[in-house]
């Protein structure tokens, strides 16, 4: 087995609900942000904080919105 072979074993343990997408070993973050949503129809009168939901590669430390936003290569762990 290669090391990155055991390092992607080793993560998946770690983070049972990581999904492969392309390269990149993800899983789905969420944390608090202070302000009102983006998008106005999420908006609400008085708000002072959103959930901001977002995918993180946990081997390179990537962090986007969409999976389609992940570059083509994954750099391993930060």
């Amino acid at each position: 087995m290669s090391d990155t072979s055991s390092r992607v074993e080793t993560l998946s343990d770690r983070h049972p609900d990581a999904e492969q997408v392309g390269p990149h070993l993800v899983i789905d973050k969420a944390e608090w942000v202070p302000g009102k949503h983006p998008d106005s129809h999420r908006q609400h009168e008085n708000q002072t904080e959103y959930l901001e939901r977002y995918l993180r590669c946990i081997q390179c430390g990537v962090e986007v919105l969409r999976e389609r936003d992940f570059p083509d290569n994954c750099e391993g762990e930060p």
